[in-house]
């Protein structure tokens, strides 16, 4: 037997734990996307910069880029 629907059985959520239920159910690879979007939301720098400076890294240069990943195929758009 199906007990009856009541308002009362079912709580609402807060804008946080529905934020924490999306985040929890989405697969790893999108978290850190939704974590760069909530802090753009919240006013903080999200330039590669300063997502570099947050983690203590840096950009590399093309010759340490080439070191790493070697020659990359190009498509011939310009």
């Amino acid at each position: 037997m199906v007990a009856a629907w009541s308002p009362a059985t079912i709580r609402s959520m807060t804008t946080r734990e529905k934020a924490h239920a999306v985040l929890d159910r989405l697969p790893a690879d999108r978290v850190d996307a939704a974590l760069a979007a909530l802090e753009a939301v919240e006013g903080r720098d999200t330039s590669v910069e300063a997502i570099l400076a947050r983690h203590g890294e840096e950009r590399l240069s093309p010759e340490e880029f080439d070191r790493h990943f070697g020659s990359l195929p190009t498509d011939t758009e310009g």
